[in-house]
């Protein structure tokens, strides 16, 4: 048994109120001596017991206690001389009674202290008992929190995994056309790509290089067929694009184009707000 055992057996407290058996005081006071923390528990929880009792005391004022006694002495002396007579006007017999047969006012004091101090110890082991629950319930949500964000970080792994896989998909499928868009004169960093696949029609966009937009603009991609631009969606920016985002769908197209534009897209770009553009190979 570790120090832990006897700290939440409630032995402690049944020692410090001399109510535990002879084996269980052995055992105790074995566990004080070879763990620290044992002894330091019981002298902390003889103290709280004597402060526990000192502010829940209450002492009667002096001449309460003394009008008490006078009234049991005379009850006693009433008991012994006599008795009222009857309703006939019969005077009943004298019954002698010894004072030793009443309950004694100090027997009732010493059980009123053994009940008060047997209340005062349940209630702190009941209170020491709400406290581990208490703290085992934290750690219990604690925990619980930390699964579920774990579990939540898992699922966004395995979404992360499968885009990746899809990306490698259709990077090596043959019929994916690399289309590279370098950036334009008044943004000459920038830089993105697009992969089009010509048989399923399927056009992807990975950014390379773009600067993270203001919260109320978006970037757009467009394909410039038959020399007009036709929209092919926007994008987001952040983690999702390093991956390939899928846009809309093409069947020809003699370039791409990026531009910046108000949050949701426009029906036609903003010329001097395009920042990469790149032509359809051959």
């Amino acid at each position: 048994m570790d120090a832990q055992y006897f700290i939440s057996s409630g032995l402690i407290e049944l020692y410090v109120a001399g109510m535990a058996n002879e084996q269980e005081v052995r055992e105790l006071e074995a566990a004080m001596r070879q763990f620290p923390e044992v002894a330091a528990e019981v002298e902390s929880f003889r103290h709280s017991m004597e402060e526990y009792v000192r502010l829940q005391g209450m002492q009667p004022a002096t001449d309460i206690r003394a009008d008490l006694f006078n009234q049991i002495n005379n009850e006693e002396s009433d008991v012994q001389e006599g008795t009222l007579p009857d309703e006939n006007g019969h005077q009943p017999g004298i019954v002698s009674m010894k004072a030793s047969s009443l309950p004694s006012w100090k027997w009732l004091a010493a059980a009123s202290a053994v009940l008060l101090i047997g209340s005062l110890i349940l209630n702190y082991i009941f209170f020491n008992r709400y406290k581990e629950f208490r703290d085992y319930k934290d750690k219990y949500q604690s925990l619980l929190l930390s699964q579920n964000s774990i579990l939540s970080k898992s699922d966004l792994y395995k979404t992360r995994v499968e885009q990746m896989q899809e990306s490698m998909n259709i990077l090596e499928d043959p019929n994916t056309m690399k289309v590279k868009m370098p950036g334009t004169k008044p943004f000459p960093e920038a830089l993105a790509t697009v992969y089009w696949n010509q048989d399923s029609k399927q056009v992807y966009l990975k950014v390379n290089n773009l600067p993270q937009p203001a919260a109320d603009k978006q970037y757009q991609l467009w394909a410039i067929v038959d020399g007009k631009p036709v929209d092919m969606g926007v994008f987001e920016m952040g983690d999702t694009a390093t991956l390939l985002q899928k846009m809309k769908v093409t069947g020809k197209a003699q370039m791409f184009a990026v531009t910046l534009e108000k949050k949701g897209g426009a029906v036609s770009p903003t010329m001097e707000q395009m920042y990469v553009a790149g032509k359809i190979p051959g």
